[in-house]
This record gives C-alpha cells, sequence and structure tokens, in this order.
C-alpha cells in the first residue's frame, strides 16, 4: 500500500503545474505621480490587476504610486538600476542622454496620431534601432498624442508665442518652440504648476490629459493646438531583474506586456484626450484657438529645418529617420 501511494503522489506530482503552491513573486511598482493620474489609472493600473489576477498566481505587483520610492520624474529609469524599484513609468524624454534615439518622436510633422506613434515605438524597438534600452525590459510602449501649447496669456497666432518662456520636456520640441521664437524650459510636468505661479514660464508644452492630471488647467486659460510633435512614455523593468524570474513569472509577465498594455493604452488614452478638447472648447474660461491655414503653412519651413538640424547632429540619425518613415508608411497602409 506504501508503494502504491507513493507511486500515485508521483504521478501526479508530474502533472501539476512547476510553481503549484509556490509564493509568488513580488514585484515593486514606481509611480511618481497620483494613482488618478490619467496614465496610471487608465493602462499601468489595469495591467496590475491582469497580471495580479493572472490563473498562474506566479506573480504579484506590488503598486508605489504617488511617489512613495521616488516623486521625481527622470530619475526613473535610475530608480530601477539601483534595485529601488522593478517596474516604473518612464518619460525617456527627460532623461538626456539615456535614451537618444527616442528624439525621432518629437520631431514636428512625423505622427500624426497617437496610434501610429504607439505602433512605431513597438517598431523600432523589435527592431533594436532605439539606443539605452539594453537594461531594461519593455513592458509598454506608449506615445503622448501630439504636444500643444497652453498658457496663462492669450495666443490667437504664432506671433502670440514670440517671446513665452514655455516648458518643454524634450530637446526636439525645445528646438522646435525656440524656432518659433519661444524661450524653452525643460521639467517634468508635476512642476509647472509652481513654475507658473513662480514667473519662471509663461506656459507649456503639453497634451491634455496632462492639464487636467496635474492641475495645470487651474494656472492656464489659453490654448492652442499645435501640432509640436509627439514623446514616448514607457513602462520599464530591470532587465537583470527579470530575467532572474522563475520561468512561470517571465511568462506572466511578458503576455501582458507591450500588445496587452499597449492595446488598453491605445484605445483609453486616444479617447480621453479627444475628449477633453471638446471639453476645453466647450469651457467659457478658456479659449481654444487652432492655428490658422496661413499659420500652419508657415510652420512648413520650421519643421523642415529642425528635423534637417537633428539628423545632422548624429551620425545615425538619417539612417533611423530612413528607418521610421519606411515603418510608417508600413503601419499607415495597415
Amino acid at each position: 500500500m506504501t508503494r502504491l501511494c507513493m507511486a500515485l503522489l508521483a504521478w501526479f506530482a508530474a502533472f501539476l503545474p512547476l510553481n503549484a503552491g509556490a509564493e509568488p513573486v513580488t514585484l515593486k511598482l514606481s509611480f511618481f505621480a497620483s494613482d488618478t493620474e490619467v496614465n496610471y489609472a487608465r493602462a499601468i493600473k489595469p495591467w496590475i490587476d491582469a497580471v495580479n489576477a493572472d490563473p498562474s498566481g506566479a506573480v504579484k505587483i506590488e503598486a508605489f504610486p504617488n511617489g512613495a520610492l521616488g516623486k521625481a520624474l527622470p530619475a526613473q529609469p535610475q530608480l530601477l538600476l539601483d534595485g529601488v524599484a522593478d517596474i516604473a513609468f518612464v518619460n525617456p524624454s527627460l532623461g538626456p542622454g539615456r535614451f537618444p534615439d527616442d528624439q525621432v518622436f518629437e520631431l514636428p510633422g512625423l505622427l500624426q496620431n497617437l496610434k501610429e506613434g504607439v505602433k512605431l515605438y513597438e517598431e523600432l524597438l523589435k527592431a533594436n534601432l532605439l539606443r539605452g534600452y539594453s537594461d531594461y525590459y519593455v513592458v509598454g510602449a506608449f506615445m503622448n498624442p501630439q504636444y500643444m501649447v497652453f498658457a496663462r496669456r492669450p495666443i490667437k497666432s504664432l506671433a502670440d508665442l514670440k517671446g513665452m518662456k514655455v516648458r518643454i520636456n524634450g530637446a526636439v520640441i525645445g528646438q522646435t518652440v525656440k524656432e518659433l521664437g519661444m524661450v524653452p524650459v525643460l521639467m517634468p510636468p508635476n512642476e509647472v504648476v509652481e513654475a507658473m505661479g513662480r514667473g519662471t514660464i509663461d506656459a507649456t508644452t503639453t497634451v491634455p490629459a496632462a492639464i487636467v492630471d496635474f492641475g495645470i488647467d487651474r494656472v492656464t486659460s489659453h490654448d492652442y493646438l499645435l501640432p509640436l510633435g509627439a514623446g514616448p512614455l514607457a513602462v520599464l523593468m530591470n532587465r537583470k531583474k527579470f530575467e532572474s524570474l522563475p520561468k512561470p513569472a517571465q511568462d506572466v509577465i511578458a503576455k501582458y506586456s507591450i500588445r496587452w498594455i499597449d492595446d488598453t493604452y491605445i484605445r483609453d488614452l486616444g479617447q480621453y484626450n479627444d475628449e477633453l478638447i471638446a471639453k476645453f472648447k466647450a469651457d467659457p474660461k478658456r479659449t481654444v484657438v487652432a492655428p490658422s491655414p496661413a499659420d500652419l503653412a508657415s510652420l512648413q519651413p520650421v519643421y523642415q529645418k529642425v528635423t534637417a538640424e537633428w539628423v545632422a547632429k548624429g551620425p545615425g540619425n538619417a539612417e533611423l529617420l530612413s528607418k521610421a518613415r519606411e515603418l510608417l508608411t508600413r503601419i499607415r497602409a495597415n
């Protein structure tokens, strides 16, 4: 009887999941801002919930929003390398030199909408054409919609931009606004309200969601829907940490990474930003102005100059831009 029992136990064990009865791997996720911020609430939190509810039970994501592990958005990539967090929301444009090729997304006139921006980001990462990611496993590759100008004082045309001190979050967009006569000031979005209060800046280049999420709507009332280029956002994981995980845990992270989380982002964030533009237009306390056809036409030489100067800055920039345009042609065809 004893031998029979032992044989049966061995047989059952052979068919049990490898991680049955094992404690899930716990991973710490850092988010620099409030848990009500739209990227967290509509993309990252659903991803956390999906991973934690996976039937395998192999992974538990422990979230630390509200800057609990670090409030500085530019510092998030280093938090991962230092082991303070395992996963973090990152704005690559705010880390000068760390993700240098991501500037291609900021080129004015390159991207038409959020969805194609996300797809292009995915494809360039897949082809290993963006430097700076070797230390990270990419969970999510997001893309902001077009950056526009939100200001304290009226803007009716391009001429009104001259002399304004404007917050930017990337070097290429900084060059674009400089060509338009503005003074660029690099800073993360959670510092904009205070900077406007001090008079450090008069306006910010950003997206509609950030206007609401960071309270910038309280200090701005003039919205100029000038397309200035886009900017990447990412959810990254320490690659060494990912590779050290048991195979079942790696499989769960991979299952919900890129395709799952990016599709969630495209669906919910694209719709949200469109709704906010409509809300701003309906708000009697806000003035929303779109550039005139003449102003849009006059932008083209500026956009071409900024693009040409960026191409000339690095030996690989021309090839990267060519590849990005080739991929965009395919994306738009599909």
